[in-house]
């Protein structure tokens, strides 16, 4: 699993939600590093949200890991629809909305979503788990990797849903372009998923690193 590479939005500290952004140069020079990680791995079929700063992270991963295949698009892996929270920084809410602030910051974090008109978690689960399970069932062999290029606020709520809250505590992201190992096994039995690395950044350039961990 992959999140998308830096978008303009990230850099400018926009909430993008399913507003479409494009990735900034910096983001294209992010998915070409994690291609180039994943050039020795045998790569059976990458998937993405459709939404650009995705899809176009998972193409350049395909060109640069040397992946034939065209990237099969899949709604379910789109970010979380942001509602009010969309197109905005957070700056712009506590400048031009502080009482809304003020109330969003009191809710625990599932009834913000609702509180702001987003997509809450159960909604984003309910479709990333289908999108998921649905990846999966076509590549019933286990076979060679599966990529799968998505975006921070769901790959966050499938990751702790999956394996605990201890997994990006605190509202914390995977850094763009970072890559999180899952093994699935089912040749050997092994149907459950197992987490093997979580938001490596090793293949980034130092100071890219910082400035996606800081988003």
């Amino acid at each position: 699993m992959i999140r998308h590479g830096q978008s303009t939005a990230n850099a400018s500290g926009v909430w993008q939600g399913q507003l479409e952004f494009p990735l900034s140069e910096e983001g294209r020079r992010q998915a070409a590093e994690a291609g180039r990680a994943l050039k020795q791995t045998t790569v059976s079929s990458i998937y993405a949200s459709p939404l650009s700063r995705a899809f176009e992270t998972a193409q350049i991963i395909a060109r640069e890991a040397g992946f034939p295949g065209e990237v099969i698009p899949l709604p379910g892996l789109m970010e979380r629809h942001g509602g009010s929270l969309q197109g905005k920084t957070w700056a712009d809410q506590e400048t031009n909305n502080p009482e809304f602030v003020k109330e969003f910051l009191a809710l625990p974090e599932e009834e913000r979503w609702a509180f702001a008109g987003a997509e809450t978690n159960e909604e984003i689960l309910g479709r990333f788990e289908e999108a998921f399970s649905e990846i999966l069932s076509r590549h019933p062999s286990g076979e060679g990797s599966i990529i799968v290029v998505s975006h921070g606020g769901v790959m966050r709520a499938f990751l702790r849903e999956r394996f605990g809250p201890s997994i990006l505590p605190d509202h914390k992201r995977a850094a763009n372009a970072s890559i999180t190992r899952l093994l699935h096994d089912p040749a050997n039995g092994n149907t459950a998923l197992q987490l093997v690395e979580l938001a490596s950044t090793r293949h980034l350039p130092r100071e890219e690193t910082r400035q996606a961990r800081a988003e």
